[in-house]
């Protein structure tokens, strides 16, 4: 049976690239640092939910998650930050009134002393280890390809340090070194959005900023038609997360594929 070992599996992109390989049949496992499902958010979600197996890992230990890579045919690292301040995420999720300050106000971080919570380790290293974890492993079936997919980005996002999309890049650099022993996969998407929270009508921070995006691209090409190079690279076309992970499956399932999946390859998967 086809599997993927996808870690960050129960994280906001993660849920639904395991939500779409069980759904193409694939037996999937989910590592992260808990362990533990994602919430559901409605009550069609636990049947996919309760096919995915959900294990506990330390990323930055090899040790602790060796043991999967062994039987793994592909091989998802979707964990990174955006932001070298863990609590930014909570303010991301939630559910709040768009407000600048808040934007700005992350509130108390519980991860401040971790020295580990940098873009270089959480961004580049752990996935660069990953990758060089899974190219030692020998399959006894030599004749299947495995995969190793790094969730990176399309583009940087006004305010946001320079030094995330250079530990994006440098780990793409790194992974792709390693094409003679797997299939390197670097998925790019630009701002994503849940189709589920929209399709609810759900006002939290992503669907806002998607709000937001989505009408200056509309005026961007209604008004200025796309003719100024710096306004195409500045607003990017937003993507859902279900978008991306289908067309990751999709290039997962075609062996001629490597390299670089492109925002607008996904959006026209």
């Amino acid at each position: 049976m086809k599997n993927i070992l996808v870690f960050g599996g129960n994280g906001f992109l993660g849920r639904r690239i395991c939500q779409t390989a069980v759904e193409k049949g694939y037996q999937v496992t989910s590592l992260s640092r808990s362990g533990a499902p994602p919430r559901v958010k409605a009550t069609w979600e636990k049947e996919w939910i309760d096919k995915v197996k959900w294990q506990q890992c330390d990323i930055l230990n090899p040790k602790s998650y060796t043991q999967y890579l062994r039987d793994a045919d592909n091989v998802v690292h979707s964990i990174g930050i955006l932001l070298e301040d863990s609590s930014y995420k909570a303010q991301v999720n939630g559910k709040l009134a768009f407000d600048v300050k808040k934007l700005l106000q992350w509130g108390p971080n519980p991860m401040k002393n971790n020295p580990n919570f940098t873009y270089e380790v959480m961004n580049k290293q752990s996935a660069v280890m990953l990758a060089q974890e899974f190219a030692k492993v020998k399959h006894s079936n030599d004749s299947v390809s495995k995969t190793m997919t790094y969730i990176s980005a399309d583009k940087s996002f006004p305010g946001i340090p320079s030094g995330y999309m250079e530990s994006k890049r440098a780990a793409e650099v790194e992974i792709m070194r390693l094409e003679q022993e797997l299939r390197p996969i670097l998925v790019r998407p630009g701002f994503m959005f849940d189709e589920s929270d929209t399709s609810l009508g759900t006002l939290n921070f992503r669907s806002q900023v998607k709000n937001m995006l989505d009408l200056a691209n509309w005026s961007n090409k209604n008004f200025l038609g796309r003719r100024i190079e710096c306004v195409n690279q500045l607003f990017r076309p937003t993507v859902s997360t279900q978008q991306v992970s289908r067309a990751l499956i999709q290039k997962i399932e075609d062996p001629s594929f490597e390299g670089v999946l492109s925002l607008e390859n996904i959006i026209n998967s």
